[in-house]
């Protein structure tokens, strides 16, 4: 009974103003730092989806709540996320505590929420918090050392939704309910949030913002009806999870055009476009031929086609391959004007050259995917500030338990019994409590 009380005394700060340990912190440089999908041109439904992210290392620092206060230290969460038919939104959540330079306790964590109300399957780990359904479930605790190779996972299969995981080789099903639909990349939700699919750090919860840093690589895959597939577009930041991370860099690397790969590294994580980015277009015109090279990250891209097109409106009159060193070649038959044109691909959005100079000097602006893209981010890259949390928050509160229909997979650590459903409630706050009991060892 004691640890109830100390769980309690180690609460009450949370339902009260703070005023010590703030920090004027750099919240328009903190995000949802990682691998985001979120499709503009169309709508991928799928029923599997994946989230795998090897780590080399990870150092986590304090943690601070959205107004300053000094949260915790040392805790962190690493989040798949994706949406339900715009209508449930599914976490699978690994809250990493730091107990050493190479040595962590995961804690394997469900938030499942109904945006259009309580959940009709009533189940004793759900809640109705501000008249939205929740479901909450602390799965196992692992203790583990670096480097990690992680994979996230959910898949919606004979009416079940199954959250699992891998961590090092060991895998498992930690938890099931009881649903019918696919997961839903593009769109709006019933909120009007992204329907996007992240797997991104944050803080431990209550819109948290955690200073950290981290090495690794990180991709996102659903299944296509076939095989696994990267997704086809990759943002360096989450829209949806209120939890934001400072000092995760994220950028792009691509070993071939088919494979592009996230590298989470320390610094400054810019919002930005991951795949598909336009290649650079380098064009040498001579009295007899036009030479184009294509590279991107100052790597040449070979076996791209490239288009040459003359004439108003322009129209193709030649096409040619790149070489091995990126180069295509076009005869030059003195055109007064034309234009290069990359299609794009997987990972390579369109691209022009103009050979006006004044065009060519505003082919950034003409329209192409990318363009959709680099719109979408800029309007949208601070939502996460909007997100599931700050939502909720405007509607009635009430909150209410009921009856038990869902079926865990695995006894959480600490047992099914009042310091777990302490916890579970913790989840309604974003999982706050999570991280104080992992950090106290209760």
């Amino acid at each position: 009974m004691y640890k109830v009380l100390l769980i309690l005394i180690l609460l009450l700060p949370l339902s009260m103003p703070l005023t010590i340990h703030t920090i004027s912190q750099p919240s328009s440089l903190a995000f949802p730092s990682g691998v985001t999908s979120y499709p503009l041109n169309t709508v991928i439904y799928t029923n599997f989806v994946v989230g795998k992210i090897n780590i080399s290392y990870l150092n986590i620092g304090r943690s601070y709540l959205p107004g300053g206060e000094y949260f915790t230290t040392g805790n962190a969460s690493l989040q798949l996320n994706a949406m339900v038919l715009g209508k449930y939104w599914a976490q699978n959540v690994i809250l990493f505590h730091q107990i050493s330079n190479n040595t962590f306790y995961a804690t394997l964590i469900v938030n499942l929420w109904n945006l259009s109300g309580p959940f009709s399957n009533s189940t004793g780990n759900s809640l109705v918090y501000q008249g939205l359904g929740v479901i909450c479930y602390q799965g196992p605790t692992l203790k583990v050392n670096l480097p990690l190779s992680i994979s996230l996972f959910m898949e919606i299969v004979n009416s079940t939704l199954d959250f699992g995981y891998d961590i090092n080789g060991e895998r498992g099903i930690y938890f099931r309910y009881p649903l019918i639909g696919l997961f839903q990349l593009g769109g709006l939700s019933l909120l009007g949030l992204p329907n996007d699919l992240e797997l991104v750090w944050g803080g431990p919860g209550g819109g948290s913002v955690v200073f950290m840093n981290v090495t690794s690589v990180a991709n996102l895959y659903y299944f296509n009806g076939n095989s696994l597939s990267i997704v086809p577009n990759a943002y360096s930041i989450g829209f949806d999870t209120a939890e934001s991370a400072f000092g995760v860099k994220v950028y792009s690397t691509f070993p071939t055009v088919f494979s592009p790969i996230a590298i989470e590294t320390s610094g400054v994580n810019v919002p930005s476009i991951l795949w598909p980015i336009p290649p650079h277009v380098l064009v040498n015109q001579t009295s007899d031929r036009i030479t184009v090279k294509l590279s991107i990250s100052n790597k040449s891209l070979p076996g791209q086609e490239v288009y040459l097109e003359t004439g108003f409106p322009p129209s193709i009159v030649s096409s040619a391959v790149t070489n091995s060193s990126g180069i295509a070649v076009f005869p030059n038959n003195n055109y007064s004007f034309y234009v290069v044109y990359f299609p794009g691909n997987f990972t390579l959005s369109s691209a022009y050259y103009f050979s006006s100079p004044i065009l060519n000097s505003l082919s950034n602006k003409f329209h192409s995917y990318y363009q959709d893209l680099l719109n979408f981010l800029n309007s949208a890259q601070n939502s996460f500030k909007k997100g599931i949390k700050s939502i909720l928050s405007k509607q009635e509160t009430s909150i209410t338990s009921t009856t038990s229909t869902s079926t865990p997979l695995s006894s959480p650590q600490f047992g099914v019994n009042l310091y777990i459903i302490v916890y579970i409630l913790a989840f309604v706050i974003g999982m706050v409590i999570s991280a104080i009991l992992i950090r106290f060892k209760l």
